[in-house]
């Protein structure tokens, strides 16, 4: 009698295979984003890199273990049943999964030699993502090969090591992209000091636009930049709520200070890949950690100023 496939049976095989699709997905995505920031191209730069890296994490964090997990249910219920070894929906999830890892050999080694023929970026990069998808084609249709014909009670110790270096690999794809994208504690100071730049950039707007320009001098303090006309208040820090530094050195020159949680990444990593071309702006804010100051003079010539009346 054939064994029938139960609700429980179909979700399990059903869960199974989207977690390893997810899992494989995130795994490549994000050695692809790592290898793009560490082996970069003449002229490229890394802006979206740094959303697959999350991403990928966050996928892979969550479905690789689920898939161990699911995976570790059905072998313990295939040892109890050895005759659902032949349920349709496993067979059907195992066949579909060996046959995109051959789709996906084949399609990989079509790439290659294209590129090969074209003599398109045969850069090392090329080569190494190249192999990555070919390992993890190869690594899975091996063992999900081996899950077709295995007798349910009987695990090969090797398979097992081999599900070992898999989540090595894993691990360190992980911290490989924690490492650039940086830890939650780090991105929080940056988004901080991102919007303290922000707001500097803007009082410095209205201490040349509105004060300079329409009124013909710099003020005393920030507080005259205040206008409820106009809707603008002045900013204070995101984190302290305190007062940003401000100080008229002359007629035509001031500074503004604020103190950063961390380095712009000019300055703490001039080498990496900028995320973007670099702007004249993200130029004109570079600082350190620490209380920083920003000098500024006002060209009359560039910026007239309205007649003292």
């Amino acid at each position: 009698m054939k064994p029938q496939t139960g609700a429980k049976d179909f979700f399990l095989y059903l869960g199974a295979t989207i977690a390893l699709y997810v899992s494989v997905t995130s795994f490549l995505t994000l050695i692809f984003a790592v290898l793009d920031k560490t082996l970069p191209m003449a002229g490229e730069y890394a802006g979206g890199s740094d959303g697959a890296i999350r991403t990928s994490i966050a996928a892979l964090v969550i479905f690789l273990p689920a898939l161990f997990l699911v995976s570790r249910v059905i072998a313990r219920d295939l040892a109890v049943h050895p005759e659902k070894k032949d349920l349709w929906v496993r067979r059907t999830m195992i066949y579909l999964t060996l046959f995109l890892a051959c789709l996906v050999i084949a399609i990989d080694l079509a790439v290659l030699v294209y590129r090969f023929l074209g003599a398109e970026d045969l850069s090392a990069r090329f080569f190494l993502k190249v192999l990555f998808v070919m390992g993890a084609a190869l690594e899975t249709g091996r063992l999900y090969g081996y899950e077709l014909s295995r007798e349910p009670s009987v695990y090969r110790a090797d398979m097992r090591a081999r599900i070992w270096i898999v989540s090595v690999f894993a691990i360190g794809a992980v911290a490989a992209g924690v490492g650039f994208v940086g830890t939650p504690a780090e991105n929080r100071a940056k988004n901080l000091d991102m919007t303290r730049v922000n707001d500097l950039s803007s009082i410095q707007g209205q201490l040349v636009y509105q004060q300079w320009e329409n009124k013909g001098s710099l003020p005393v303090n920030l507080a005259a930049l205040n206008d409820p006309i106009s809707g603008f208040a002045v900013p204070t820090d995101p984190e302290t709520a305190t007062a940003y530094g401000y100080k008229k050195l002359s007629a035509t020159s001031f500074e503004l200070c604020a103190v950063f949680d961390a380095a712009s990444d000019d300055i703490a990593n001039p080498a990496a890949v900028p995320a973007y071309p670099v702007s004249a702006m993200s130029q004109n804010w570079s600082h350190a950690k620490g209380p920083v100051c920003f000098l500024r003079t006002i060209d009359p010539k560039l910026y007239k100023a309205a007649p003292v009346k």
